[in-house]
């Protein structure tokens, strides 16, 4: 295989790793909540150490994945346990933003129950506080990832990851951006809005879990 060739398959991997985060980081989640709030104190920083921890909690869990543990990820008591652990703390966070707003008609980042470094945030919002992330890893991103090592070998599967993570510091970064500018422009209300706004999104994610996890429990 001539190096051009070559060089174009690998970056064809890289485009897929790319297409597919932003299939699963695009949608409204935990994850985006908290970027979007946290952005309100901590700046336009907070989606790039955000998407740090997120990143090494995917490394993680590749590397249980090479270990043979993706068994245990794959579980049902595995998937059961996550999911009415983290359908419960969810619904706690949202509950705490919310009810802070009716009562005192503001809400400080600073002090709330996401007011964590985001590093740190990124890191519990895509582990115990959002199920979704190891389940998509040991499905979709498993399937695609295999499929770049097969197609390009260890370089196809390390373009592709590199993919993946450009579509996470990209994405993150640029809502974290948005959200502190608006802020800027729009003022309290916007402030305001926003927070009630994820913290009906947590709540909402939060009993989404539950409904579909606690009945597996009885």
């Amino acid at each position: 295989m001539c190096v051009g060739v070559k060089v174009l398959e690998l970056l064809s991997q890289m485009g897929v790793g790319f297409v597919v985060a932003l299939s699963g980081t695009l949608l409204p989640g935990p994850m985006m909540a908290f970027i979007a709030t946290r952005s309100l104190s901590f700046g336009p920083k907070t989606g790039f150490f955000a998407a740090m921890g997120h990143i090494l909690v995917e490394l993680g869990i590749l590397a249980l994945v090479v270990l043979g543990l993706d068994l245990l990820l794959r579980s049902p008591a595995f998937e059961i346990g996550i999911g009415v652990v983290g359908g419960s703390l969810l619904m706690v966070m949202g509950g705490f933003i919310l009810a802070n707003l009716r009562r005192a008609g503001k809400i400080s980042p600073e002090t709330s129950v996401v007011g964590y470094h985001p590093l740190i945030g990124g890191i519990l919002f895509s582990t115990v506080l959002n199920p979704t992330v190891p389940l998509w890893w040991v499905t979709i991103g498993l399937v695609t990832l295999t499929r770049a090592l097969v197609v390009a070998g260890t370089l196809g599967a390390v373009f592709w990851l590199l993919g993946h993570f450009t579509a996470d510091v990209v994405w993150f970064s640029t809502v974290s951006l948005s959200v502190s500018k608006g802020k800027q422009l729009i003022g309290r209300r916007f402030h305001l809005g926003l927070l009630a706004t994820c913290g009906s999104i947590l709540v909402v994610f939060g009993s989404l879990f539950l409904r579909e996890y606690l009945p597996l429990l009885f």
